[in-house]
C-alpha cells in the first residue's frame, strides 16, 4: 500500500460495475459464441482449407482463431484494415514481429503461423456484422487467391 488517500468512489464504482457485469455475463457470453460460431461456419463454407486453431469446445466466446494456409495474413490485413477490426497472431505477442511463442506451443506448422488472423467479438456485435465481416474476408482471401494463382477462382478450389 501507499501513502495518502484511497478513491473511495473508484472502489465502489468498480465494484458496481463488475456486480453489474455478473449479471449479465452469462447471457452476453452465450450470444457471443453464437455470433462467434456463425462467423466460423461463414468462413469455413467460403475459405477453402480454413483452419481454426485451438480447442473448439473450450475457448473464449469472443475469439475466431483461424489461419489460412498459404494466404499470408499481412495481404490479408492489407486489404481489409480500413474494413474490419482484425490482428495477427495471439494477443500476447501482438507488439513483436516474430512469430508467437503460444502458436509454436500449438505445434502450428510454419505455413499456418504465415496465415494466422485473430478475430474479435463482443457484446455489442450484430448480426448484420457479421455478415458483413465474412463478406469482406472472404473477398479479401478470393483476391489472394486469385493473384498467387493457388486456386481455381471460377470454382474457388485448390487447383
Amino acid at each position: 500500500m501507499r501513502s495518502g488517500t484511497l478513491n473511495v468512489s473508484g472502489i465502489v464504482g468498480l465494484g458496481e460495475a463488475c456486480y453489474l457485469r455478473q449479471l449479465e455475463m452469462q447471457e452476453d457470453e452465450s450470444a457471443i459464441a453464437s455470433f462467434r460460431d456463425h462467423l466460423q461456419s461463414l468462413l469455413q463454407e467460403k475459405i477453402p482449407n480454413l483452419v481454426v486453431n485451438g480447442d473448439t469446445e473450450n475457448r473464449l466466446a469472443g475469439n475466431l482463431h483461424i489461419s489460412i494456409p498459404n494466404v499470408p495474413n499481412s495481404a490479408v490485413i492489407a486489404r481489409i484494415r480500413d474494413k474490419l477490426a482484425i490482428s495477427t497472431g495471439s494477443a500476447c505477442s501482438s507488439a513483436t514481429i516474430s512469430p508467437s511463442h503460444v502458436l509454436r506451443a500449438m505445434n502450428l506448422s510454419d505455413d499456418l503461423i504465415e496465415g494466422v488472423l485473430r478475430i474479435g467479438i463482443g457484446k455489442f456485435t450484430s448480426d448484420m456484422e457479421i455478415e458483413k465481416s465474412a463478406e469482406i474476408l472472404t473477398n479479401a482471401v478470393e483476391k489472394i487467391f486469385q493473384l498467387t494463382n493457388i486456386y481455381d477462382t471460377d470454382k474457388f478450389t485448390p487447383i
